[in-house]
């Protein structure tokens, strides 16, 4: 039971990116902290496989565990909040929480659990490691298409947007270089291409090549893009393209989508991901069929600023007011410490 006027603390153990050095300052690890920071929470974070890569040589002698042992010790947070830490096995977790029983543990998985993905069995065992010993999960998937997972403590949270990152206003610039933006990768940790790796993502961008379209691609033929380079090419852009891959799995997206909605480009949005809950069609975003149907709004849109502008500029102010940090991270908080939930969205359960 919290004290009266007590701050909570919240550990917040995710990949910081630290030894990146600056290149994925936009990560959803650094958005939901900064969220954590803009609700007055106190958050001590440990960035783990920053941790890991320094200390490599004695990750034999589980100096990791001692560390987070001792964190809460000196800490004495009221939860742990894991992000994508896969640098603990069954017994550091069992461990963990058997010695701290009195605080609060829960994680967030944002990558897909689509059952028809190439790698769902790796992701899967990924989300059940911290899923064992969670006291609640976030997931960036409507968690009633998950057969797997407890609903009373499996929660969606979306991508979120952040106000000091996601700063740009594309819809006030009606004269930009280029019709529509595309970025991918192999991995934000490799951060650049496998040599002879491609899949249908690459199949469907070279689909729009050559369609009197000017292209702003990355990761296709061009290496991607990472920092302040990103947003860069973001800014020259009219449009932006949010494509998954695998089928379609009720609400989730990489977090391309914030990326490209959040900065107020227009933005193209598959069918079947029951978007269409949050944006609507020709309001907030566009959404597409397949790439015929694509090709022809890239087009029209990209000659009509007026109309460019205006979807573009609603769709971006829609975002922060369902999907801004602060928010889904007081949900995430009330949700976790079973607190009636003080600004319920549409969204929230």
């Amino acid at each position: 039971m919290l004290e009266i006027n007590k701050k909570i603390k919240i550990l917040h153990i995710a990949d910081m990116h630290q030894r990146h050095q600056g290149r994925l300052y936009y990560s959803t690890g650094k958005k939901i902290n900064n969220g954590f920071i803009k609700n007055d929470y106190n958050v001590l974070q440990i960035s783990d496989r920053d941790f890991l890569q320094t200390n490599i040589f004695n990750y034999k002698k589980n100096i990791f565990l001692n560390y987070i042992n001792n964190t809460i010790l000196n800490f004495s947070p009221d939860i742990i909040l894991f992000g994508h830490v896969d640098s603990l096995n069954d017994k550091d977790l069992y461990t963990l929480k058997n010695n701290f029983k009195h605080i609060k543990f829960s994680q967030y998985f944002v990558d897909t659990l689509d059952k028809n993905f190439e790698n769902f069995e790796h992701h899967k065992n990924r989300f059940f490691l911290k899923y064992q010993i969670c006291d609640t999960n976030f997931i960036t998937t409507d968690p009633n298409v998950i057969d797997f997972a407890d609903k009373s403590k499996t929660f969606f949270i979306p991508n979120v947007c952040d106000a000091s990152i996601d700063y740009l206003e594309n819809y006030n610039s009606e004269h930009l270089e280029y019709d529509i933006f595309f970025a991918l990768s192999h991995g934000q940790h490799r951060g650049f291409l496998k040599k002879g790796y491609t899949d249908e993502r690459v199949d469907f961008i070279n689909k729009l090549e050559n369609q009197d379209i000017k292209n702003n691609f990355f990761g296709i033929k061009k290496q991607p893009i990472w920092g302040v380079n990103f947003f860069e090419q973001l800014s020259k852009s009219k449009m932006g393209l949010n494509y998954n891959r695998g089928k379609p799995i009720k609400y989730y997206s990489s977090d391309r989508i914030c990326s490209l909605i959040a900065n107020g480009l227009l933005t193209f949005l598959q069918t079947n991901y029951n978007y269409e809950d949050f944006f609507e069609n020709k309001i907030h975003a566009i959404y597409y069929e397949n790439h015929l149907d694509l090709i022809d709004n890239i087009k029209f849109y990209s000659k009509n600023y007026k109309q460019r502008s205006e979807i573009a500029y609603n769709g971006k102010k829609k975002y922060f007011e369902l999907f801004e940090n602060n928010l889904v991270t007081k949900y995430m908080i009330e949700k976790i410490l079973d607190k009636k939930i003080s600004n319920k969205l549409l969204w929230m359960t």
